[in-house]
């Protein structure tokens, strides 16, 4: 039916859950890591590039501990903790659906989601409990950049470089920010946007298993307005063949399809394709 909004069959469901309020930091700079998803080698490997330069705030952009190590992921997390002043966990679909099994909100779908039940510890899902849907950092001399895991209205819907403008309009209508910063695709990009309140849309890529890219390493994003290009888009290296040899040794039931899309990620069209033939996507 022509003029329907495709999120009106998601508006009442646990994706577009959010608090009432969005917090809003003040930073001179901030690193941005999305859909780690447990990938506890390339994570390590961010940390050490942080340690080395910290920011004022780290915001982890959902999809955080839903892979193969989220407790080694938490620990890592406890080490970002005491290398900046403030780290924000972003709620993604991955850390919703772990907390609503958990809690038995949600029924299991597949073999995987007892087994992540299983594999996070009370002390993991403690600190998991503590993700907020989006977060605003206004960051000196870039503007105030809005973060959440899919988009401002549910944090399954995929915003991508080719995500048409009436629907952008439509996922960003009541934010005041210069920046939207969404994880979820798993693909790095930076669209600048005219016609909106918006500036930019980018997304840092993925710490764990990034889509669209030719070389392997985490994706990652870093914010300063004090740099002459303020977005500075990263990849760090780390031994994938290693941890893939880690990983598959363990019985997590994906695995192995998980080292299928490290070692022949999408391509960055099939990306768009699909996603933007989707548009919601848990």
């Amino acid at each position: 039916m022509v003029g329907v909004d495709p999120f009106d069959a998601y508006k009442d469901s646990p994706a577009a859950r959010k608090e009432a309020h969005v917090d809003r930091l003040a930073a001179r700079s901030a690193a941005f890591l999305s859909d780690i998803h447990a990938n506890d080698a390339a994570l390590t490997a961010v940390l050490a590039e942080l340690a080395a330069d910290p920011p004022d705030v780290v915001v982890l952009n959902g999809d955080i501990t839903w892979g193969t190590y989220p407790t080694e992921t938490v620990d890592l997390i406890e080490e970002l903790r005491d290398l900046v002043d403030r780290v924000v966990l972003i709620r993604g679909n991955g850390d919703r659906a772990l907390l609503d099994l958990h809690s038995g909100d949600r029924e299991p779908s597949g073999p995987r989601d007892p087994w992540m039940v299983a594999r996070h510890t009370s002390r993991d899902v403690d600190v998991l409990s503590g993700v907020v849907f989006q977060v605003e950092v206004d960051i000196a001399e870039v503007g105030v950049v809005r973060a959440c895991h899919g988009s401002p209205r549910a944090d399954i819907e995929l915003i991508t470089p080719g995500t048409p403008l009436d629907r952008l309009a439509a996922a960003t209508a009541d934010i005041d920010a210069d920046v939207l910063l969404t994880g979820h695709v798993h693909v790095q990009f930076h669209r600048p946007v005219d016609g909106l309140r918006i500036r930019h849309s980018m997304n840092p890529g993925s710490v764990g298993i990034p889509y669209a890219v030719d070389r392997p390493g985490a994706y990652w994003l870093r914010i300063d307005g004090a740099r002459p290009d303020p977005f500075d888009f990263r990849r760090t290296d780390y031994d994938l063949e290693t941890y893939l040899g880690r990983m598959l040794a363990t019985d997590d039931p994906r695995a192995d399809v998980i080292a299928e899309y490290l070692r022949k990620p999408p391509t960055r069209d099939e990306m768009i394709a699909h996603a933007e033939q989707l548009v919601f996507s848990d």
